[in-house]
């Protein structure tokens, strides 16, 4: 009776470090959109949270006859003023860019 020789399973060192290889090419050249997509997501955050502070400030110069001196004035009532009929705003939007750095309301109602 003849033996058959057994043959080792497994993968070599070189398929290894072939399917490494790829994968790391697969990752460098994707990463890039992902970042992208980060991006596009943020400059639509920004949009979407400026038309809803200057639709909120809308609202407030409507009720007030003024607008608002800052954005807190939307969340809570500020001191002084009649004709408040808010919250026009639950909390002040955080800018995606910078957390840091609040929106700011001009003389015109329109946010910079």
């Amino acid at each position: 009776m003849k033996r058959e020789k057994s043959v080792p399973s497994g993968y070599t060192l070189w398929e290894l470090l072939l399917v490494l290889f790829l994968m790391g090419v697969l990752l460098t050249l994707v990463t890039p959109h992902f970042g992208s997509a980060a991006q596009q997501v943020r400059v639509r955050v920004n949009l979407a949270n400026v038309r809803k502070i200057e639709g909120a400030v809308q609202l407030y110069r409507i009720d007030v006859g003024t607008y608002p001196a800052s954005l807190l004035d939307l969340v809570h009532t500020p001191q002084g003023v009649s004709g408040w009929r808010g919250p026009y705003l639950e909390e002040v939007p955080v800018n995606p860019f910078n957390s840091a750095e609040d929106y700011q309301i001009n003389a015109l109602g329109q946010v910079r």
